[in-house]
């Protein structure tokens, strides 16, 4: 079973070993060229940061930008649904997550819930290449409590390969911890 999963998705790296340092550095060199990440760094209506760079590393453990946000991510090995093809269900959560921190911008506390997320699969995503991920703050339907988000998932060269629009929400009688900064 191991040898047809190796197949399937690629061979599981351990974090922070000496593989995982060099993959690391080379994706991190190959983002640092991409033409986005240039444009992005060149203006300044844009910031960059770690994700979850306020966080402990127990805090990171337990975890999986105000009206608009992009995101550019690199799509490895082991997220396959059908070979090389990204799974869905890792499409739905790179979509959750970047369409929620832009809502959390915007929600009191700086802190929400997911309460829908709908996606239209348009194109096949393969792995082994950069996406852009593309989010929108709806002003119109949002209101204190709740944040109405647009986002785009699509390449370098603008093919797009999923829609989604996203209903995030401030909970009245749960508390959530602040996010803060740079989460």
């Amino acid at each position: 079973m191991s040898s047809e999963i190796n197949l399937f998705a690629g061979p599981i790296i351990e974090p922070d070993s000496p593989e995982d340092i060099e993959i690391t550095t080379s994706l991190n060199s190959r983002f640092d060229q991409l033409e986005i990440v240039k444009k992005l760094r060149e203006d300044p209506d844009y910031t960059e940061w770690e994700p979850y760079g306020n966080f402990t590393e127990e805090e990171k453990k337990a975890r999986l930008t105000k009206n608009t946000l992009k995101s550019v991510l690199y799509l490895g090995n082991g997220l396959d649904g059908w070979p090389t093809v990204v799974h869905g269900g890792a499409i739905a959560t790179i979509l959750d997550e970047n369409m929620g921190r832009l809502a959390i911008e915007n929600l009191p506390e700086r802190t929400g819930v997911t309460a829908n997320l709908n996606i239209s699969y348009k194109a096949r995503l393969g792995r082994d290449q950069y996406i852009i991920v593309e989010a929108k703050y709806d002003r119109l339907l949002s209101s204190e409590r709740k944040a109405v988000i647009e986002a785009v998932i699509k390449d370098g060269k603008g093919k797009v390969y999923s829609e989604a629009k996203a209903l995030f929400v401030y909970p009245k009688k749960l508390k959530l911890r602040t996010l803060g900064e740079k989460f």
